[in-house]
């Protein structure tokens, strides 16, 4: 019997990883669909604005003859886009109104500022369509807002909670009082979905496409969760300890509980996003026991004990950078 030849046998091995990854990404959508929640405990619709957290950075100049701005209309906005509906170029986009990747209505005193950090790395391609996309969706809410990119610049691991630190240190020197904390991969496809914090941290992102709009676990507070600054202070931000991916959200999560910081979510029809397509960073294996430990070392790692790092911030159009060297 002829012997394979070594090209025949490594594109045998190809294919078998490829089926092999389409088997466990299928038994992936199948265990969310089991176990995920479809129907969710949420806020009624019809108090979440006296649920939201009403307040401005004191760097914002309000205006005695102009109206304050009412999100009424944003609240009961019924427009959604479907997940393929969603623009992949931006020809016709205007950056008109924009400093530094920050937004103030002309026309009304906003009632909430709000900081939109954005962890990043070698995703340009998802990035040219989140910062139209978020900007185009973001200025009909007639909020404050401002994003920054912070940006892991060397070829270390991936560091996302110790990049979240960092941003937020930025934004609350800054002096912004709500933090949104969002997946570069993720945009929001409902009008209603008001980018402002709650009383309680708000974890946004409860219905992404990918996860066939199923929140796969309660305690979830990965993709976009909008927290209070002097909560996040509060449970000291997130671990530094997480590289690669995984495990840092869980943590995070578990820090707000510890603290008896419940969970909050708007209704689904107000929560739905579509995640971008994007390669899959490398797994954090370690990430179970880091959370075992951490129940014990919360207090020693966080916010409050960055590790050394470098961090230059540059201002864009579209955005504020902040660089970052681990």
């Amino acid at each position: 019997m002829p012997k394979c030849s070594l090209k025949n046998r490594i594109l045998q091995l190809r294919v078998i990883t490829c089926i092999f990854c389409i088997l466990c990404v299928d038994a992936l959508i199948h265990f969310v669909i089991k176990y995920g929640v479809y129907n969710y405990p949420h806020l009624p619709a019809e108090v979440l604005e006296t649920q939201l957290f009403k307040q401005t950075t004191p760097n914002l100049v309000l205006q005695t003859n102009k109206p304050d701005c009412t999100y009424e209309g944003v609240l009961n906005n019924p427009m959604s886009l479907h997940n393929w509906e969603v623009p992949k170029r931006f020809d016709d986009f205007s950056a008109k109104d924009l400093v530094n990747g920050s937004y103030v209505p002309a026309h009304c005193n906003p009632k909430f500022s709000v900081a939109i950090l954005v962890t990043y790395r070698n995703r340009q391609s998802q990035l040219d369509i989140f910062l139209p996309y978020m900007h185009n969706f973001l200025r009909k809410q007639d909020i404050h807002y401002k994003i920054y990119l912070i940006e892991q610049q060397d070829e270390k691991l991936w560091n996302k909670g110790m990049l979240y630190n960092i941003g937020a240190k930025q934004a609350i020197r800054d002096k912004f009082p709500c933090l949104v904390l969002h997946d570069v991969d993720l945009l929001p496809l409902d009008a209603a979905n008001l980018y402002a914090c709650a009383a309680r941290p708000r974890h946004m992102s409860a219905s992404i496409d990918k996860f066939r709009f199923v929140l796969p676990y309660d305690y979830l507070v990965g993709g976009v969760l909008a927290v209070r600054a002097d909560q996040y202070v509060a449970v000291d931000g997130f671990s530094n300890r997480f590289e690669a991916w995984g495990g840092e959200d869980d943590d995070f999560s578990a820090r707000l509980s510890a603290h008896k910081l419940d969970i909050v979510r708007f209704p689904r029809e107000m929560s739905r996003y579509t995640m971008l397509v994007h390669r899959q960073e490398a797994r954090n294996t370690q990430r179970k026991r880091i959370m075992s430990e951490n129940r014990h070392l919360a207090d020693k790692d966080g916010l409050s004990s960055l590790p050394y790092h470098t961090t230059h911030v540059k201002n864009h159009r579209l955005f504020t950078l902040v660089g970052v060297m681990l």
